[in-house]
């Protein structure tokens, strides 16, 4: 399928859903197909493709036409620029839409405005509104109807509709080409990153994966790349040309140099001179968030032609103000916990350069994975770098794969000069007390794997730590 709407056939009369409550809501809202928890995803079977999504934002009004939008693919990186550019806009008085995936804790995450989540009763309006147009696209396609991501990206256009926001960025939830966010005509493109991911979905190798991600790049619309890889660097060029669209590139039309683990220098070319903002400090742990905050930067830069305006003062706020759950996150100091949503050999990569310059005794980590990860890239990474890890698995999610079958593998592969000790646990609240119980002050640990046990080891750890009495 191309994607593209036949002619709009009847309305069909459908009698409108029970939705008076947010539990009801959320009900109908898990009812529809739900890829995100799914072991197999098809991605490239004619289940893909945009014809529902296109159908639904008509139905609801042409959504994306009334919305200056951003749009943001990337293997790593899409929240944590997001999540920048928003402060950025933000610190120069814009109200601005965020629409994120996938939520650590609760479905309003995804909805955010000036970084602010959307209430539970505005989540159970969205979809009451929006359930009779899904059961009429049911009826109109013979069940082959909206699935969940489809209908929480409505939820956002309409959210952010409603609000009035003077701008919208929407991160793609997976690959670019066939993402429901990608009906979208953008003022901006962006693509993050390019890594090892959803490999049996997206492609074999990078330029595969790069391809599929490209497929966000809209004719003469400027396209942001930090990719810097040259495989997937000149899949994304040629794409680039053939759409005619301006290609902003990291190392050749920005430089970032970073000094120490949190402040950078940007250098961008402006016509035929170059401009340079020094002494950016990033609040985001790691190098990789430099470079994160950076594209921020850029994006914000070129949405000057289209009349927004951005300060040198909000600029540096938003980069020193933006933070993100769940991202190399530091939850506490004694001993030093950190959680992070990492699930790739880059994002693994990432985080095990933050956690080895920390000077602690021991290290320990509580990991679980999803089915459909590369879990021998994964563990070959971390092995050699903790004592002794908990293998589990995320209660929320049936994509977790079986902590007996991680160990399985661990046991197979080499540490290091560490001797690791191993545990299965399948009850990850267990593994998370236990873990916490055999850590010292001067020990480090790690929860990690995916967003799902991130968001289960928040919860646990915040119920466990009541905040202080006033």
């Amino acid at each position: 399928m191309d994607g593209k709407p036949e002619a709009s056939p009847p309305s069909v009369e459908l009698a409108t859903p029970e939705i008076r409550s947010y539990d009801e809501a959320i009900d109908f809202l898990l009812g529809r197909i739900n890829y995100e928890r799914a072991a197999v995803i098809p991605y490239r079977s004619p289940q893909f493709h945009l014809a529902r999504m296109r159908r639904l934002d008509q139905l609801l009004g042409n959504l994306v036409d009334q919305l200056k939008i951003v749009h943001i693919a990337g293997t790593k990186g899409k929240g944590s620029t997001a999540t920048t550019l928003s402060a950025i806009l933000e610190a120069d008085g814009y109200q601005v839409g965020l629409f994120s995936s996938p939520h650590l804790e609760r479905l309003e995450e995804r909805f955010a405005i000036n970084r602010i989540a959307c209430s539970a009763d505005e989540v159970t309006q969205l979809i009451h509104d929006i359930a009779p147009v899904v059961l009429q696209i049911d009826a109109e396609r013979d069940g082959d109807g909206p699935t969940y991501f489809e209908i929480t990206t409505a939820m956002a256009l309409m959210h952010f509709v409603r609000k009035g926001v003077d701008a919208a960025i929407l991160e793609v939830g997976l690959g670019g080409r066939l993402d429901s966010t990608n009906i979208c005509r953008p003022l901006v493109s962006v693509i993050t990153t390019i890594s090892r991911d959803h490999m049996a979905l997206l492609g074999d190798t990078l330029a595969e994966i790069a391809a599929e991600k490209a497929g966000v790049i809209k004719t003469e619309t400027p396209i942001i790349s930090g990719v810097d890889q040259p495989d997937p660097t000149a899949v994304i060029e040629q794409i680039a040309a053939q759409h005619a669209a301006q290609l902003i590139e990291v190392g050749r039309d920005f430089v970032v140099q970073s000094h120490g683990e949190r402040t950078f220098d940007l250098t961008w070319r402006q016509g035929e001179k170059s401009e340079t903002l020094t002494g950016l400090m990033c609040r985001m742990a790691g190098k990789h968030q430099m470079r994160n905050a950076a594209l921020a930067v850029m994006v914000a830069k070129s949405l000057q032609s289209y009349g927004f305006t951005v300060s040198e003062a909000a600029i540096r706020r938003g980069v020193s103000d933006a933070e993100l759950p769940g991202r190399i996150e530091r939850l506490a100091d004694s001993p030093v916990i950190y959680v992070d949503a990492a699930h790739n050999d880059a994002s693994i990569t990432a985080l095990l350069d933050v956690l080895n310059e920390l000077p602690v005794n021991r290290r320990r980590l509580v990991l679980a994975l999803s089915s459909d990860k590369e879990h021998r890239e994964i563990l070959k990474l971390l092995l050699p770098h903790f004592d002794e890890i908990w293998f589990t698995r995320y209660a929320t999610n049936p994509r977790a794969v079986e902590p007996a079958e991680l160990e399985a593998l661990a046991v197979k592969l080499p540490t290091g000069r560490r001797t690791v000790i191993r545990h299965i646990v399948e009850d990850p609240q267990q593994a998370f007390a236990a873990a916490i119980a055999a850590s010292d002050e001067n020990d480090l640990l790690c929860v990690a794997g995916s967003f799902f046990i991130a968001g289960e080891f928040r919860r646990f750890f915040r119920e466990l730590s009541p905040p202080a009495a006033s």
